[in-house]
């Protein structure tokens, strides 16, 4: 049998090459972003720009086709605004490497979860779950709060661990549809810390744009988060128990005791405090911005957090692996990102974002002040259903709504985008959270969207709601 240019020793070496090649320059890239954006050495600029360029075009053959079509529409038409500009190669060059702080959050905030790998977190989560629990309401309570504990520090990987605790829990409990009740549970449970915690990215990138101070929406943001949790559970209820006649599960005599279990998440709860004090004591002292406090304390902390529990020299090398061994697969998020980011920087250079913010005021007076933050979601989610990440879709609002030009508070505007970006991960099929749940549970992205819709319309009234009262 004739062996494919891909399976054959040539092709593997050349994929290896390509993938180390990859490694460098996005690790490169991250780097110079420190060092510029943290310790100020301007002079490096250049250097950034460049590497940012050159990661994207080693990223462009290894993504795909969606991720392809809006990464070259966004170099596109960010080339076209320049040259139409008259802007010289100099500055074109510096248009690039705009995002590259997002990039650098990315590649070390899922280091976090090694000391809950390694601390044995994710077997309390499971042990909690196996305890007794009387019935299919306190399991759907229990396991989104967890998720929402998790999800809090984790981002998304709280998902995946989330869906192996509750696999193995859930054929004990009276459930017509398991596959769906583990995969919408991780997922509300996971995506409502996004509106407050800082790990999040979106409210990182929300209040670099709006010049916010997190301390100051802390609070409202917190609140709004609890409240659609609690909504969640009042969907579920009248959604899959209200008016069915459903045997509560007895309580299993040799259940395991959820007394340890309770005492190892109590201490996870420790470290996630610990955790955002952390950022937000160095945020308020350095002035560097939550994206970039959390991208210094996110290795850090890890290694600290391993420490405290004897697995300090294990954490190192796990951290180091996960790094090597994630750096070549970012191909997707180094290409949108940084594309996106040269056409924001397009925009900014060659004069077309007034453009963009009198359209966006030609809109607002139209619509008025309130009906206009009420359209943002619905924006979000056009955006997200063609395929662009929910994440580029707000960086991209938060850099076009001016404010102070439009006439609206910059609160509500915070809260409208911050918002905005939750409704996206919850159902958007390219958000990046149902492609995970479907890579875990083989249910397409579009059925999972279906699935978390009553969800989302729940907490879409009540985003509308806060909207309308503030």
């Amino acid at each position: 049998m004739a062996v494919t240019p891909a399976a054959s020793p040539s092709g593997h070496m050349l994929h290896r090459y390509a993938s180390l090649l990859r490694a460098w320059i996005y690790g490169a890239t991250v780097v110079c972003y420190l060092a510029v954006g943290l310790l100020g050495m301007s002079a490096a600029a250049p250097l950034l720009s460049a590497l940012s360029l050159a990661a994207i075009l080693v990223s462009l053959p290894a993504v795909g086709a969606i991720t392809r079509v809006l990464s070259l529409f966004f170099l596109g038409v960010g080339s076209w605004m320049l040259i139409d500009a008259g802007i010289g190669a100099r500055a074109y060059l510096g248009a690039y490497g705009q995002m590259a702080h997002l990039l650098a959050l990315f590649t070390v905030l899922p280091v976090l979860a090694v000391p809950v790998r390694l601390g044995g977190y994710s077997e309390a989560i499971g042990a909690l779950l196996r305890g007794r629990i009387a019935g299919v309401m306190q399991l759907n309570c229990l396991v989104t709060a967890l998720a929402f504990l998790c999800g809090s520090f984790m981002s998304l990987a709280a998902v995946p661990i989330m869906m192996s605790s509750m696999e193995p829990v859930v054929d004990a409990y009276p459930i017509d549809d398991r596959k769906r009740f583990i995969a919408v549970s991780a997922i509300c449970g996971y995506v409502l810390p996004i509106l407050w915690t800082p790990v999040s990215g979106v409210v990182g990138v929300v209040l670099l744009a709006l010049h916010l101070d997190w301390l100051r929406l802390f609070p409202l943001l917190f609140a709004l988060s609890v409240a659609c949790l609690a909504a969640n559970w009042l969907v579920f209820y009248f959604l899959e128990l209200r008016g069915r006649n459903r045997p509560s599960l007895p309580r299993v005599s040799d259940a395991p005791d959820p007394a340890a279990a309770i005492r190892k998440l109590a201490r996870m709860l420790i470290a996630i405090i610990l955790l955002v004090a952390g950022i937000v004591l160095l945020d308020r002292w350095l002035h560097i911005g939550l994206l970039a406090a959390v991208t210094v304390v996110a290795i850090p902390f890890a290694l600290i957090w391993g420490a405290s529990i004897g697995r300090g020299r294990a954490s190192l090398h796990e951290i180091r692996m996960q790094l090597a061994l994630r750096l070549p697969r970012m191909a997707d998020q180094f290409a949108i990102f940084l594309s996106a980011g040269f056409f924001s920087g397009a925009m900014h250079l060659s004069g077309y974002d007034h453009a963009a913010n009198a359209l966006f005021l030609h809109l607002h007076d139209a619509l008025g002040t309130r009906p206009f933050l009420l359209l943002m979601p619905i924006m979000a989610l056009v955006a997200a259903f063609l395929g662009v990440h929910p994440l580029v879709a707000i960086a991209l609002l938060g850099e076009s709504l001016k404010p102070e030009v439009l006439g609206i508070a910059v609160t509500p505007l915070a809260i409208a985008l911050i918002g905005s970006a939750v409704l996206t991960y919850m159902i958007g099929p390219f958000s990046g959270t149902l492609g995970l749940v479907q890579s875990l549970n083989g249910v397409s992205t579009f059925r999972l969207g279906l699935w978390t819709a009553p969800y989302a319309v729940a907490y879409l009234l009540l985003l509308a709601l806060t909207l309308l009262l503030l």
